[in-house]
């Protein structure tokens, strides 16, 4: 900061005399003063305090990380306002500041700008919030708000937004001569985001007529790791919990239909039965996955409750990591008797 200096001279033509009792007087003299003054700001100094800006994806079955995204700064009583994007991102804001919003106004994610959809935005940008955003060709994602400023500001933290998934794999039908027979049925997966179904087979029913699956799933890409480290994408398998359902919301899931599912599912759902490498196990899986358990495991596919096969053939099988979903309709053929036998 720049700083005025100022001189001020003192010359006294006058002498003060002091009286003690009777003592004799006594001349004080005053010597001129040449030291410096340096002049005070007039203006108040302003503290300032900067905070992270980020964009994270949640651990999920196949998202990437947001290549791009922009926040806004608004609404301060100080009337500050900002703009941050991935290459700048911090924030600086007066201390003590009020009413500070930052807003997630779009990102970019595997080359598409998801923009807040019209009608699921937030509506108050606090930490718990929850919005939609959109991209052509209308794929959804979840965004939160994890953590954003203080109100008043207060020193260091970060604005922080978290992005999650829901994505429906392709619908299975089970055939009835796979049902009758017990036989494993290969099911050529289509493509899905992260996980095809290669094989579903009926392994049991068990004592209440529910059917009991194995499902060999492969992921879309290779696998990497091994054992406890085996992992697709960037997800571990052993972090994925799989529930099988009946469906009874005609084939299309919301974020609050799943989060109800999982929660209603003992132990939060099912673990993977075994991992499997790229070209290693039983079965042999290209690009490696994993196999559900089989009959007589704790964790084989089967619905909850009394939901007998052939009254309830429809089914949904989902997979959760994280808050992020992937899901399947799977369907079986009731058997008909046709006099064939």
């Amino acid at each position: 900061m720049k700083s005025t200096t100022f001189r001020l001279g003192f010359l006294l033509a006058a002498s003060l005399t002091l009286e003690t009792g009777c003592q004799q007087q006594k001349q004080v003299e005053y010597a001129q003063d040449t030291s410096a003054v340096t002049a005070q700001p007039a203006a108040a100094m302003r503290r300032t305090f900067q905070y992270n800006a980020e964009l994270v994806e949640k651990e999920t079955l196949s998202l990437a990380n947001a290549s791009a995204f922009t926040m806004t700064l608004s609404g301060c009583a100080s009337s500050q306002a900002a703009s941050v994007t991935e290459a700048n991102v911090y924030l600086e804001l007066y201390e003590f500041d009020r009413n500070c919003v930052v807003k997630l106004t779009q990102f970019t994610l595997n080359g598409n700008v998801y923009i807040p959809k019209t009608g699921s935005d937030f509506t108050s940008w606090a930490v718990g919030q929850k919005a939609i955003f959109e991209t052509v060709p209308g794929d959804d994602l979840n965004v939160e708000v994890i953590s954003t400023v203080t109100d008043p500001i207060t020193a260091n933290g970060t604005v922080r937004y978290q992005f999650s998934e829901i994505t429906k794999g392709s619908d299975h039908t089970i055939g009835e001569a796979v049902v009758r027979n017990s036989a494993v049925l290969t099911v050529n997966g289509q493509a899905a985001p992260n996980f095809t179904i290669n094989q579903i087979a009926l392994v049991g029913i068990n004592a209440t007529g529910n059917a009991e699956f194995q499902f060999e799933m492969q992921c879309a890409q290779a696998v990497t790791g091994a054992g406890a480290t085996l992992q697709c994408y960037d997800v571990l398998l052993s972090d994925i919990n799989m529930v099988l359902v009946e469906d009874t919301y005609g084939g299309v899931l919301t974020q609050a239909n799943l989060d109800l599912i999982y929660t209603a599912a003992p132990r939060g759902g099912k673990k993977i039965g075994t991992g499997i490498a790229v070209n290693g196990g039983t079965p042999v899986i290209a690009r490696g996955g994993f196999l559900t358990a089989a009959t007589g495991a704790a964790d084989v596919m089967v619905i909850d409750g009394s939901a007998p096969v052939h009254s309830h053939p429809n089914m949904l099988f989902i997979l959760k990591a994280g808050p992020s979903y992937l899901y399947f309709n799977v369907d079986v053929t009731t058997i008909v008797q046709n006099g064939d036998h």
